[in-house]
Parts: structure tokens; sequence; C-alpha cells
């Protein structure tokens, strides 16, 4: 037997993800040769700093869980090397009850890529960035150096709802989704295309995802698109989206409801630091009435009118503790909602001389029965991604035709100045 300590109970906001045995890993694209001692090495100096990512969860009788350190030593980087014919590398053995992040180097064709997993309990999208920011700047130290300077080490971060009582906020009668309410079971709807599982499964299981990427002078012509129109990339993508949904589905005359979470980090005052609360995250809700003369900058800007007047009335930063948002299912009478996380401008990573981070590509673990369906998307070397992981039969289908919207605004704003 080894000692443990326990860290902390988690909250409500951090439950969800437990209870769903949510892992989120992200991938690297490097260009150059990769250090694998010295990644390793950079992998314990982040352990180190931050010793919380080397517990794992317990459950407790109520049914909650804790975060749990012991005094084994931690697992260290997991290492693959495919085959010149492979593909892609077996996925990760993921279990909360064992460890909470992991770090993998696949091997292909003479060029390393490193994946980070994290469990989703820990950290939200930025946070899981700061952490790659950090390892990444602890190997280029090792590899141009050979040593570390001084680890600071630093404490587990605390929930979402420890943040929002600091800064006197508190919960409101409206929780944002009585946007829903014009269409709860208000149509005839489609049967929904997403799958479930019979069974849960023990562990959690990789969601299928596709994937696009446009070009650098795509996503350049795409940004002016957005700043001719004043609008936020965040809206216009979430318009893409939410076009290429509606036509997907085929059922013009029923809306498309629309959650998207929220980083407070921009928002809570005294500002809040990457990794100091595991998900400091609201939730924003839209209902989407779309027509055939719906255009995606009207469409955009109409959700970021939404969002200014849930942000000014104080709905979105105390959303979460009405609800959490449901990953698993479909609230009855509504029709399928889209969910989609921006993580925006994605800022580069320290390399040492030789290696550059050329792009990147998330994917997600749960352990649920039912199906997961959302949308993902950043920018990373100049160049916009939009990701859809999804259990729904083909969600490429989605992703060409969100791919297909976008260039088209990029090529004509290009063409005329305006789109």
């Amino acid at each position: 037997m080894f000692p443990t300590s326990v860290i902390r109970t988690l909250a409500r906001s951090e439950e969800m993800f437990a209870e769903t045995h949510n892992f989120v890993a992200l991938t690297a694209h490097v260009t150059g040769a990769v250090d694998i001692d010295a990644m390793s090495a950079a992998f314990d100096a982040l352990l180190e700093a931050h010793p919380v990512l080397a517990g794992h969860l317990e459950r407790l009788p109520d049914g909650r869980h804790q975060i749990v350190v012991d005094d084994l030593m931690p697992p260290g980087i997991d290492v693959v090397y495919l085959d010149d014919a492979a593909t892609e590398a077996p996925h990760m053995h993921l279990d909360q009850r064992v460890a909470l992040a992991h770090l993998r180097l696949t091997v292909h064709n003479g060029q390393a890529r490193p994946t980070f997993y994290i469990h989703h309990c820990l950290a939200d999208g930025h946070h899981q960035f700061s952490f790659v920011e950090e390892l990444f700047s602890w190997y280029t130290e090792l590899v141009c150096t050979g040593s570390l300077r001084p680890i600071d080490v630093q404490p587990a971060p605390v929930p979402l709802e420890a943040v929002l009582a600091e800064r006197g906020i508190h919960k409101l009668q409206r929780s944002g989704l009585e946007r829903y309410l014009p269409a709860m079971f208000a149509y005839e709807l489609p049967p929904s295309r997403r799958a479930t599982n019979e069974v849960t499964p023990a562990l959690p299981t990789h969601v299928p995802v596709a994937r696009c990427r446009l070009s650098e002078r795509e996503t350049r012509d795409l940004i002016s698109f957005c700043r001719t129109h004043h609008l936020r990339t965040n809206a216009v993508l979430s318009a893409a989206i939410l076009l290429a949904e509606w036509r997907i589905r085929e059922t013009p005359h029923i809306p498309v409801p629309y959650i998207y979470p929220v980083d407070l980090r921009y928002f809570l005052s005294p500002p809040l630091g990457a990794t100091a609360c595991t998900n400091p995250l609201g939730v924003a809700t839209y209902l989407a009435r779309i027509d055939r003369n719906t255009d995606i900058a009207g469409l955009a800007r109409d959700i970021a009118d939404a969002f200014q007047a849930d942000m000014a009335d104080g709905v979105i930063q105390q959303s979460l503790l009405h609800f959490s948002p449901q990953y698993v299912g479909n609230p009855p009478g509504l029709p399928d909602i889209v969910m989609f996380t921006d993580n925006g401008p994605i800022p580069a990573v320290s390399t040492p001389p030789g290696m550059e981070v050329t792009g990147c590509h998330s994917d997600m673990y749960f352990g649920v029965d039912a199906g997961i369906d959302m949308y993902s998307s950043g920018i990373i070397a100049d160049r916009v991604f939009v990701e859809h992981h999804s259990h729904a039969p083909a969600p490429e289908r989605s992703i060409n035709a969100i791919a297909t919207l976008l260039r088209t605004v990029a090529d004509q704003h290009a063409a005329t100045g305006v789109g």
C-alpha cells in the first residue's frame, strides 16, 4: 500500500466530467527531430510544477468524486512506433481511477507527434493549451541548455463555484435556457441522427471525428471579412456551423438550438490566470431561425447581439450555477442541440532550433451510453481549423459543408472586399 492524500472533492461544475469520464487529447503537428528523453524530462517537470496532474479520481460512497495523489512514481510518457504503412496509433488506455494526465509520443516515418491527454474535470481548452505551452517551454530549455531552471510548484486549480463566489457572482432567476422554450414540443421532430450505445463502456472511448483546415490565404480573407463586418471570428464560425446543420437536417421550418461555452477569464474582475481554475466557463445559448434568405453575416451579428445582451445582464456568468451542459442525450421535445467550442487563436509555443509546431488537432474520449455530437475550432499557425466530434453517421458531411461555406465567404470577400 502506498500513502495517499486527498487534494479535494470535485465541485458540481467538475462532477459532470467525472460522470462522463471525459478526457481531451491535444496533438501537436511538429516538423524536425524530437528528443524523446528531453520530452520525457519536460513532462516530469510539468508534473512537478502541477502535482494535481499526477493525481487520479476516487469515487466516494455518496457517488461524488475526489482528486487523490499517491506516492507512486508517475508512469512517464508513452512512446508508440508505427509501421510505415500504419495510419494511426491505437487509442490510449484512459482510466480516471488511475491517472488524469498522459503524454504520448507517436513516431511514424521518423517523425514524432506529441499528444497531451487531460481529464476535463481538471482543465478546459485554455487551461490545457497553457499546460502544452509550459511543456514545450521546459522541453526547449532542456534541449538548448541541458538543464532546467528551478521549478515553482503550483497549487491545484480551484473550481468555478469558488471563482464566482469570490467575485460576488450569484445565481440569478434566468439560466439562459429560456431561449429554447419556443422550440420545446412545438414541432413534429424527425428521429435524432445521433447514435446511442446499448451499454455504457467501462472506460472512455474515442469519439469519431472529421476535420477541415483552411489555408493561410483563406484564413486571412475570412478574418478580413469579419473585420469588415465588425464581427468576431467566433460569431462567423458559429453562423457557418448553424447554416450547415440547418441544410443537412432538411427540416427548414424547425429552428436549430445552439449552445457554446464562454471563457470567463476575459470577463471576470479581478482577472483570472490561465491555470487558476479548472473550467472557468459560462454557457451562452441561441435559437437559430434560419430560412433561405439568411446570410452568414446577418446570422453572425444576431448571435453576437444575443451574446452581448446576456453578458450585460449577467446571465452567462452565472449560467453554470443553474445546470451542467449535457454531453449525452438531448432534452425531450427539443430539436438536436448544436454544441460548439471555439478556442480562438492558439499562441505559438517555444521550440528549439530545427523544430516547429505547424498545427494541432484534438480528440475526445467519453464513457457514456449516448451519442456525443459537438464541434470545436481554433486558429493555429495562421490557419483556421474546425472539427466535428460525433457518433452521428458521416460527420464529414457537415465538416465539408462548413468548409465550403467558409471558403466561399473568404473567396467572395477577396474578390469584392465585402462578401
